[in-house]
């Protein structure tokens, strides 16, 4: 139930230490952040995650899903910050009331980059990374036991609760509910049929789920302790140093300190 994001895979992601993981994927997102009005700068950002997330072992199917559905939200972006700096630039398409600059596009590109990297980056982080580890590396850093753990137990749940509303979907549809049918409020009305079966085998699920927590004694005790702990190598050193000379330039080039 608490396996969560996590994919059982033998990969080079997988053999790191959690910890560098977390650090490889907050320089993606503070990169992102430098460069987010640059999409030619923020590029190679995007580039890095989504090989690190072919490299998860994930399968390069799954990642050209992901950026495939990734495209829809590009072609929104574009759209809305090309428009916001229509008055910047060189004008690369105009048609009709709709003109896009080259201004736009980089900036259109460079927010694209700013939430789909540090997505990547951060599934990348999950997929690869037991959450047993996650909770491990949250405490190291100083976190309580008990958000640590409240915090791997909520993402963990997360493909439980997908699965657990498209079941309900699925069922409700056999049984003649049409979501599609109807104005706004009345298809609103017709989730009400989802919406209850799904909290209430949600909350089947967390009370069994506490159940099994308070008779391992888990938020009891102040400090939880770990019997597998992972082992900080020479790989995770040598990534590390590298993740911080590459992802330190492009900061840099981002803040215009090159």
């Amino acid at each position: 139930m608490l396996s969560g994001l996590y994919v059982e895979r033998k990969s080079f992601f997988h053999s790191l230490d959690p910890r560098v993981k977390l650090l490889w994927a907050t320089l993606v997102l503070a990169a992102s952040i430098a460069t987010q009005f640059n999409g030619l700068k923020s590029f190679p950002v995007f580039v890095s995650a989504i090989a690190a997330l072919t490299l998860s072992g994930i399968g390069a199917g799954l990642a050209a899903v992901l950026i495939f559905n990734s495209l829809v939200f590009l072609l929104i972006t574009t759209l809305v910050w090309a428009g916001m700096y229509s008055g910047h630039g060189s004008p690369v398409f105009v048609l009709g009331f709709l003109r896009i600059t080259d201004v736009g596009l980089l900036v259109a590109s460079g927010k694209f980059f700013l939430i789909m990297s540090p997505v990547f980056a951060f599934i990348t982080f999950f997929v690869t990374t037991k959450p047993y580890h996650v909770a491990w590396t949250l405490e190291k850093m100083g976190m309580p036991s008990k958000v640590s753990t409240a915090f791997v137990i909520a993402v963990s749940l997360l493909p439980t609760m997908v699965k657990a509303t498209r079941d309900v979907i699925d069922i409700q549809k056999l049984r003649g509910l049409a979501l599609d049918r109807g104005s706004v409020l009345d298809r609103l009305r017709n989730y009400i049929p989802i919406i209850v079966p799904v909290i209430s085998r949600l909350l089947s699920d967390v009370w069994d789920l506490s159940l099994v927590l308070a008779s391992r004694y888990v938020g009891y005790s102040k400090r939880r302790t770990y019997l597998l702990e992972p082992r900080w190598s020479s790989r995770d050193t040598v990534f590390a140093l590298l993740s911080l000379v590459f992802y330190g330039v492009i900061i840099a080039w981002g803040l215009q300190l090159l």
